[in-house]
């Protein structure tokens, strides 16, 4: 029997750590006594605010939760819940006074602290109280370095002010504590980088921007208005040729972008009386890609410019079917239907294309959001997430054989 004597007092320790660890996990001890974590769980009016919640009822899930407080009123987490609603709600200042009080408790741990200073913070943000916000993230941050969230909402709010750098060096200590996420933060500190470029260049410092574009494409090459911009700014210091490099590296690394460049680069090739080279660059991306309708209306606008309506008008019907629903090429076969004096036959042949077509202006869509915009937008003004927003079809791109149906 004693044989198995340290056997059995192995097995009783841990019967007793595992008592220990239960009643551990159900009670805390606070001011002195013992508090039954999951008796306010329990109450009906606890879980009816969690469903009402979850079915985003804010109202009700506010009245049931506030009851369920009323039965102890040390309830914290149920506390910055009700703080948190009321700011959905948009009532910021009771927000704000559920969680001053809460800091008020001198029984918070640190995380604790930081978490109701956290929601604090989001009280002042969406209060618009921008300073008192700021020092709010800055001190949980203080108190918790690997606080992402207030990281984050830190830079957002330099963002809103237009500070850039202070934005980008926010960004480079989220990167440093979130190593998992290292595309993502080199495109926000990317994009965050452009804008200050562009500050620079506003202001007269050609030379600074130019480095700074540079070293947004160093860093991120799919960045795709670095590239526009530094064109921009080369084209100011009267290098045109390395303007086009530029713009000739957006088509090249962003190609789904590539139309943002086409004007540029029109406009350049024929300031070097290489206006071919346009056409060239168009057809090019044409073969590359039999569905990109941007770049047929391009070419389509340069030889109507020159008189080649008939070409600029078949271009046009070639990139119908891959986007039946914009506005921008129905007007350009307009102008071209009436440069080639309302042909019927051809009249007919738009006519049957388009005859189930519905007109939009705004196809760029943030897919975080759904904010709609006119045109492509970096930052949505919204969400404020960056490089967010894509070019919405309401039908899919049709194949090959309805184009060649439709020419007929």
């Amino acid at each position: 029997m004693t044989a198995y004597a340290p056997l059995l007092a192995v097995l009783v320790a841990l019967l007793v750590g595992l008592a220990v660890g239960k009643a551990w996990e159900r009670y805390k001890l606070r001011d002195g006594r013992w508090i039954d974590r999951r008796r306010l769980r329990e109450t009906p009016h606890y879980m009816l605010g969690l469903n009402f919640l979850v079915d985003n009822q804010v109202d009700q899930a506010i009245d049931e939760l506030t009851q369920a407080t009323s039965t102890d009123t040390d309830a914290l987490e149920i506390q910055m819940i009700l703080g948190n609603l009321y700011r959905q709600k948009g009532q910021v200042g009771r927000a704000i006074n559920v969680h001053q009080a809460l800091l008020q408790r001198t029984d918070l741990r640190t995380l604790e602290h930081a978490y109701v200073l956290l929601c604090l913070g989001l009280d002042f943000r969406h209060g618009g109280f921008v300073d008192r916000a700021l020092e709010a993230f800055q001190e949980v941050v203080r108190l918790d370095r690997l606080n992402r969230y207030a990281f984050v909402n830190l830079q957002k709010l330099y963002e809103d002010q237009h500070q850039w750098a202070d934005a980008a060096r926010v960004r480079e200590q989220i990167a440093a504590i979130d190593s998992q996420r290292r595309e993502e933060n080199q495109q926000i500190l990317g994009f965050l980088r452009n804008e200050i470029g562009s500050v620079q260049a506003t202001s007269g410092d050609v030379a600074g921007a130019a480095k700074t574009f540079q070293e947004v494409i160093d860093i991120d090459s799919r960045i795709a208005p670095a590239y526009l911009n530094l064109g921009d700014v080369r084209e100011r210091q009267g290098n045109i040729a390395g303007a086009v490099e530029a713009w000739e590296k957006l088509v090249q690394s962003v190609p789904e972008r590539a139309y943002l460049a086409f004007e540029r680069l029109e406009r350049a090739y024929g300031a070097m009386a290489a206006p071919r080279r346009f056409v060239d660059l168009c057809q090019r991306l044409i073969t590359r890609d039999p569905q990109d309708w941007r770049a047929r209306l391009a070419l389509s606008r340069h030889l109507a410019a020159s008189g080649q309506h008939r070409q600029a008008f078949e271009l046009l019907l070639d990139a119908l079917p891959h986007t039946p629903h914009g506005l921008v090429i129905h007007q350009e076969v307009w102008q071209a239907l009436t440069a080639l004096g309302l042909d019927p036959s051809l009249v007919r042949r738009y006519v049957e294309l388009t005859r189930n077509a519905v007109f939009y202006l705004d196809p760029h869509v943030c897919v975080r959001c759904r904010y709609r915009s006119t045109e492509l937008l970096w930052q949505c003004p919204q969400c404020h997430e960056w490089n967010t927003f894509m070019e919405e079809r309401i039908a899919p791109a049709k194949d090959t054989i309805v184009a060649e149906l439709s020419e007929s």
